[in-house]
């Protein structure tokens, strides 16, 4: 059996029965999660250039485009959502696909399931299979695949957002592999786009992508058995490697899900900033630094970071979520980052200008090495006293070593949405989501929101 067939096999014979409960539950939290970006997400210029194409190109007015008037086809939708959903890079991380999963995977089967009338429960398997199906591919080309340049949240949520939309449109094994394969060369991605808006899109492009190849291949279009794993296939081109047989084999036996899980963002930035924000959020309040009084923040990294942390002079709001600079020297003047710490204009407040340039991020070849510790850092603080404080290599708060409380992601959503929705029916959601799989059409959800933008 191909790897494509046994990805079509996989999309196309999991029920709900098969889902463990802890797996569902981590989907209601996604779930939860992603809707409350795709809220925020939506008044941002990102947003608003997608829906105004979408508007241009007249398309059908069948599915919700999250916090607006707007209603677009499928495709559009996806798109949208998936912007919007990503703009504020608020959105959770997987270790395993060093991507975005949720973001991309539920703008493809929201889409997917308002065109198909789906119920809850069908969104619910689409989901698990779309992200086993981002996971596996993610533990098979990476970290080779992430390192070459190529944003997986892109170039491997592709694939998900296929086996997702495949799921909810009923296609067959058949129609599933070929609709991999279509994805397959589809699916793209550059990380040298990190901090400007194309970065938000690449979100949007594989849940469109996703939703495109899953309709193509109903309506017959077909696509080679070993796109996948040919010698010019995708594992190929993307990772310079073939397949890992093991990673693809645990498809419905370890659910990754449950196994390397989700990280939940407190922070709106890059996840490769958070174990520092955090840090330096706990030095300053257990010491009371006065940001004046700080001569030197030094940022131990893993090698695969300064790649991504690229913009130690961010020239907008934008490069700060991937400056270690601005996030670090923002976390010791003013605290946890909020969506406000990333508003537009220069950075407001003197502290955190002149702390910038006190922060050196520098590879630390002793931090751990596995996949789900490719974010920890080491912080170390010097006053001008000669005083020196240390935080000593960790993760970040959100991850599955450290998860949100359900009480913690619901304040997040809430935060998130009630600007958009309102109060009361940002609560009323956040209640619908926790029965996920009990929603009869997933049009009662979708239905709620909705929001006043055009």
């Amino acid at each position: 059996m191909t790897a494509t067939a046994h990805l079509a096999e996989f999309v196309q014979t999991t029920s709900p029965r098969d889902c463990p409960e802890a797996v569902l539950a981590q989907t209601r939290r996604a779930v939860l999660d992603t809707v409350g970006v795709m809220l925020a997400g939506a008044t941002e210029p990102v947003a608003r250039a997608v829906r105004a194409v979408a508007r241009a190109d007249g398309s059908v007015p069948l599915c919700t485009v999250i916090g607006t008037r707007l209603r677009a086809s499928s495709g559009w939708a996806a798109l949208a959502n998936g912007a919007a959903g990503h703009a504020h890079d608020f959105d959770d991380t997987s270790f395993a696909l060093l991507g975005h999963p949720s973001v991309p995977l539920l703008s493809a089967a929201l889409a997917s399931a308002e065109a198909e009338t789906a119920d809850g429960a069908a969104l619910a398997v689409a989901y698990v299979v779309g992200f086993e199906i981002d996971a596996a591919l993610g533990l098979a080309v990476n970290p080779a695949h992430y390192t070459r340049g190529w944003h997986a949240t892109s170039t491997i949520g592709t694939l998900g957002c296929a086996a997702a939309a495949a799921r909810l449109l009923g296609l067959d094994v058949t129609q599933t592999r070929h609709a991999l394969g279509i994805a397959a060369s589809l699916a793209s991605g550059l990380k040298e786009n990190f901090g400007s808006m194309t970065k938000p899109f690449h979100a949007g492009h594989a849940a469109q992508n996703g939703v495109r190849a899953a309709q193509l291949a109903r309506e017959g279009l077909t696509a080679s058995d070993s796109a996948l794993e040919g010698r010019q296939g995708y594992l190929a081109a993307f990772s310079g490697a073939g397949p890992d047989a093991a990673a693809l084999a645990g498809l419905g036996r370890r659910w990754e899900l449950a196994a390397s899980g989700i990280a939940v963002k407190p922070y709106p930035s890059c996840a490769l900033t958070h174990s520092a924000i955090d840090a330096l959020v706990e030095l300053r309040a257990r010491h009371r630094i006065d940001p004046a009084a700080v001569t030197a923040i030094e940022v131990g990294v893993n090698a695969v970071v300064p790649d991504v942390l690229r913009h130690a002079r961010p020239a907008n709001r934008l490069e700060r979520k991937f400056s270690m600079q601005y996030c670090a020297a923002a976390a010791l003047a003013r605290g946890p980052l909020g969506l406000a710490d990333f508003d537009d204009g220069p950075v407001a407040d003197d502290a955190t200008r002149q702390l910038m340039d006190r922060v050196r991020m520098v590879i630390d070849p002793t931090l751990p090495h596995e996949l789900e510790q490719q974010a920890w850092t080491r912080v170390t603080v010097r006053l001008t006293d000669g005083t020196t404080f240390e935080e000593k290599p960790r993760g970040a708060s959100g991850h599955p070593s450290a998860p949100l409380t359900d009480a913690e992601l619901r304040v997040k959503f809430l935060a998130c949405a009630a600007p958009v929705i309102g109060a009361d029916a940002a609560e009323g959601v956040a209640d619908q989501i926790a029965h996920l799989e009990d929603i009869p059409d997933i049009r009662a959800l979708t239905s709620r929101l909705t929001g006043e933008q055009d």
